[in-house]
């Protein structure tokens, strides 16, 4: 079952690589948007079904964690399911995002083909959930 992905990263560099891994791992993705900022992710959100999130942390407007709480907080919305790609290494935020639901936390730089099976498994998992 295809899935629609949010990419939401304040880099256009980091956005292509994860469109790419997604097209390199022929991934069961139908739709991706793309947001440069937790803000405009919001709003992606709201207007479009959003099955999956890929996020950065640290970014303008909103921050990677302040997106998936006011993602959580809309009423009668649904969970996405989301894994986070981010450089912040510290033990604090990546124990709060996992507390959070990410389904996974990967650590900036990563590899293409890393990104392309750690993404693969977590939409597998997020479909098995759904």
């Amino acid at each position: 079952m295809p899935s629609s992905v949010l990419i939401a990263d304040n880099s256009p560099v980091m956005r292509s690589i994860v469109e790419r891994a997604i097209r390199i791992g022929n991934l069961p993705v139908s739709a991706c948007y793309l947001a440069a900022d937790g803000r405009a992710a919001l709003r992606i959100a709201e207007a479009h079904p959003i099955d999956f999130l890929v996020t950065d942390i640290h970014m303008p407007e909103m921050d990677g964690e302040e997106l998936i709480q006011a993602l959580a907080a809309r009423p009668q919305a649904r969970p996405i399911p989301f894994l986070v790609a981010s450089a912040d290494a510290s033990v604090g935020r990546i124990e709060r995002m996992l507390a959070l639901g990410a389904s996974d936390y990967l650590l900036k730089p990563f590899s293409v083909s890393t990104l392309c099976t750690r993404l693969g498994k977590a939409l597998e998992a997020a479909h098995a959930h759904n």
